[in-house]
């Protein structure tokens, strides 16, 4: 048979199978159906480890069974459990796959996943209040039941295979797509792109749809712009920044590109209000057609990759390149004395004060490299008065540090290295300084410290002990140490 009679046969047979697909009507009663089966009083939002929330679990397996969609573990089931407070819950990602038809890109994936947990019900004045989390997201649920049944009835459209995904516990941190990226059923170099669907009932109401991440996949705005064309489809924002507050965040976070598709907030979002009948089912059909075609072009794609934005961004994350690279300056005040090693004593602690700049380059995650350059008046108490100097000192300190907590630039870190001082003028009992003769101008040393940055400032403590001779006679030795309270401004 000539390729063109194949080709010819395998067109015919799409169209066929086409034929029996859910017209615009049907699909828009399926979807509604969906909605108001997962959005109903009998399932008491579907709060997590509750029996509103089996009812949905095996209401979505059911489903993802009649649509044809291929479990991927037992029953569909992929189970874990978390501690909260003191007890552990039990939670379930229902995941499915649907083979790819090319045979070679059939080991890649694209996950589809959207979120069917919800906030369940509490009570207001002895009154039970139900959330039942129509749009938030038993709107995503019911997108993905019928973009699966899509593709598991014409398979042939696809060269890429498509993983189906219903995440539990995402109102409770993320959970589910954390344990999903976690313990992933296929390699996750493997998974290409991801589209979480979370809350598209609001077409109309937001004039458009949000494609939030889409390009973090290389070229991924324009294969949707022209799509979208197709569809007369309103995209309204899209852009490389993976959303943080849906199960986006855990792809993204390995450098999946992974694009968040959502209507808007116009819904009555985490209320009682946020009901089935609200919805609008006309623009969530408009939705699912689009992304049919588009995950669909997507599957046949001869390739998908990160776009440049993500990669930097993982980069940074993996410290292969660091943070950017800060200046400052800094005020350290404690006591310092001299110390006569070779002696039985050593001198009284005095005052000592520092002040300058410093310049912080980092290396590789969670490791840097601090420069400073400092005024330094360094003192002790000896018998006939005071030892001071005036010196200008210039430590160069390793800092090892914690991640910054919730990304809101907070770190503790320690830090240790060496420093140089010149010493330009100084007293000894009352006497000035002979640094031709007398006394060294060089000193050599080491720093450690332990430090607190939140946002621009930073405090800690440092300690400087000399390892040089401030003498030039090898007859006494004499050792300088410090010890400082230090705080810091970043510009």
């Amino acid at each position: 048979m000539t390729k063109l009679s194949l080709s010819v046969l395998f067109f015919f047979s799409i169209f066929i199978t086409s034929l029996a697909q859910p017209g615009d009507d049907e699909l828009k009663n399926l979807l509604r159906s969906h909605v108001r089966v997962l959005a109903s009083d009998t399932l008491q939002g579907r709060g997590l480890g509750t029996e509103g929330a089996e009812k949905a679990r095996n209401y979505i397996v059911e489903q993802f069974r009649e649509a044809g969609i291929a479990p991927m573990f037992e029953n569909y089931l992929q189970s874990f459990s978390f501690r909260q407070n003191l007890a552990w819950i039990p939670a379930h990602n229902i995941v499915g796959i649907i083979e790819g038809h090319d045979n070679y890109l059939k080991h890649e994936f694209i996950v589809i996943g959207a979120h069917y947990d919800h906030l369940g019900y509490d009570f207001r004045n002895d009154e039970k209040r139900i959330f039942p989390g129509a749009d938030d997201n038993a709107s995503g649920v019911a997108a993905i039941i019928e973009l699966g049944r899509f593709f598991a009835s014409l398979p042939e459209v696809l060269g890429r295979s498509i993983i189906i995904v219903a995440f539990d516990a995402e109102e409770s941190g993320l959970l589910g797509s954390k344990h999903f990226v976690e313990n992933s059923p296929v390699p996750l170099e493997n998974i290409r792109l991801m589209f979480s669907f979370d809350m598209v009932g609001m077409y109309e109401a937001n004039r458009g749809l949000h494609l939030r991440g889409m390009a973090s996949l290389d070229q991924g705005d324009e294969l949707a712009e022209k799509v979208a064309r197709r569809h007369d489809i309103n995209l309204r924002q899209m852009g490389d920044n993976i959303e943080r507050r849906t199960d986006t965040a855990p792809f993204g976070d390995l450098g999946i590109p992974a694009v968040h598709v959502y209507t808007g907030q116009k819904s009555p979002y985490h209320k009682p209000e946020d009901q089935y009948d609200l919805l609008d089912y006309e623009g969530m059909v408009v939705i699912n057609n689009f992304m049919k075609d588009f995950i669909s072009d997507l599957s046949r794609e001869s390739e998908l990759r990160q776009s440049p934005s993500l990669m930097v961004h993982m980069l940074r994350e993996t410290g292969i390149i660091g943070r950017k690279p800060v200046a400052g300056f800094l005020l350290n005040t404690g006591r310092g004395f001299h110390r006569y090693p070779d002696e039985f004593f050593k001198a009284k602690p005095a005052f000592n004060v520092s002040t300058g700049f410093y310049f912080r380059l980092p290396l590789a995650n969670l490791w840097s490299l601090q420069l400073e350059a400092l005024y330094d008046l360094n003192s002790s108490r000896i018998q006939d008065g005071v030892f001071r100097r005036h010196s200008l000192t210039f430590p160069a300190n390793i800092q090892i540090s914690t991640p910054d907590v919730q990304g809101q630039d907070i770190r503790f870190y320690l830090f240790s290295g060496p420093y140089y001082r010149w010493s330009f003028s100084g007293e000894s009992a009352g006497n000035k300084m002979d640094f031709d003769n007398v006394f060294s101008r060089d000193e050599w040393g080491y720093t450690i410290g332990v430090g607190l940055d939140i946002f621009r400032i930073s405090i800690g403590y440092t300690s400087r002990r000399a390892v040089t001779n401030l003498m030039q006679s090898e007859e006494l030795t004499l050792l300088d140490s410090n010890g400082y309270f230090s705080i810091g401004y970043r510009f």
